[in-house]
């Protein structure tokens, strides 16, 4: 009994210690600039448009790595990217997470 109790609290913190969510939560940027979340998290590693003159990228998705490829028996693993849309104001109004445009 003890040596299970000891297995199921070394597994809990193993999981606190590595973390098990996501690394990206919509509730994160629903509602900001892009100017915003690039001060938070950094650059977007992936952009499908060009910023405008204040910096701001509108009515576009941009997109920060989730999955890096990986290469496979059976051939490589596409990126997965979290992405996030913007309106034509700039203000994040969605995100999903899907692959690099033009693979």
């Amino acid at each position: 009994m003890k040596k299970a109790l000891l297995i199921i609290l070394c597994t809990v913190f193993a999981l606190s210690l590595g973390g098990c969510g996501a690394k990206y939560k919509e509730k994160d940027f629903i509602g900001k600039t892009s100017a915003e979340i690039i001060g938070t998290f950094g650059p977007f590693d992936c952009v499908t448009a060009q910023a405008d003159a204040d910096g701001l990228y509108k009515s576009c998705s941009c997109g920060y790595t989730v999955k890096e490829p990986r290469q496979g028996l059976f051939g490589t693993s596409e990126e997965v990217l979290f992405f996030i849309g913007f309106d034509e104001n700039g203000v994040a109004v969605s995100c999903k997470e899907g692959y690099r445009p033009g693979g």
